[in-house]
């Protein structure tokens, strides 16, 4: 636990987590999570010689609450959900008071004025077949959240298929594969270079369309090579 004494921002944490091996397999743990912060200092108070960038705000601090759980069996799957709550959320937005047409970046921070619930799950797991091994990793999202500010995909994957082993009488280790990546399409935020933040945007979507990696992986004796493409 912890909390603001001194200083011109109050803000307050408190984190409780239990742990149980339930088997020699499985693992279990549960985590509770509150946090009372404030808003960064760019959303807070900016001044610039641009006439639009200027502003002091006084924002609430962000609630946040969390409730988390994790399952792990052996080195073959481990599951993990949370569940957090998050009120007065800050972000970055175009200031829609200005036409686009004017200043086509008008950035500006505001303050979200609904709470939004906000839930995750995801899974890891491996299977280890002699030298080969196929890692993945599943991510699910959901967000309620009425004015749309926290814009996430709803489902992330990455698999990786690779090989591994000693090579040349042990001189050489190689690891070598392919990943793939995807994620469903999202209003991904967009990037504010004179603010360096990120801003919420719901003119396009990103995403929905697969990526592979080949990589190459290899130690000799001191010499670490690395290829991706």
């Amino acid at each position: 636990a912890g909390l603001n004494l001194v200083g011109d921002f109050t803000g307050n944490y408190i984190i409780g987590e239990a742990s149980y091996n339930v088997t020699d397999d499985i693992f279990a743990k549960v985590k509770i999570n509150h946090s009372s912060k404030a808003p960064n200092f760019n959303a807070l108070l900016y001044q610039s010689n641009y006439q639009n960038y200027n502003w002091q705000n006084g924002f609430n601090n962000i609630e946040t609450q969390q409730l988390a759980f994790q399952i792990k069996y052996k080195q073959l799957a481990n599951l993990s959900v949370d569940y957090s709550t998050i009120s007065d959320y800050v972000y970055f937005k175009q200031d829609e008071t200005i036409a686009k047409t004017e200043v086509p970046q008008a950035i500006k921070a505001f303050q979200n004025n609904s709470t939004i619930n906000y839930l995750r799950v995801k899974l890891e797991n491996e299977i280890k077949v002699g030298k080969f091994a196929l890692n993945n990793t599943v991510l699910y999202q959901n967000v309620q959240d009425d004015n749309n500010v926290l814009n996430v995909p709803e489902l992330t994957t990455r698999n990786t298929l690779y090989f591994s082993s000693h090579l040349f009488k042990k001189a050489m280790y190689l690891q070598t594969g392919v990943t793939f990546n995807y994620f469903t399409s999202y209003y991904m935020n967009a990037y504010n270079p004179l603010l360096a933040e990120f801003y919420v945007q719901t003119d396009q979507e990103f995403g929905g369309f697969p990526r592979l990696d080949f990589f190459i992986n290899a130690k000799i004796r001191q010499t670490r090579i690395y290829l991706k493409a």
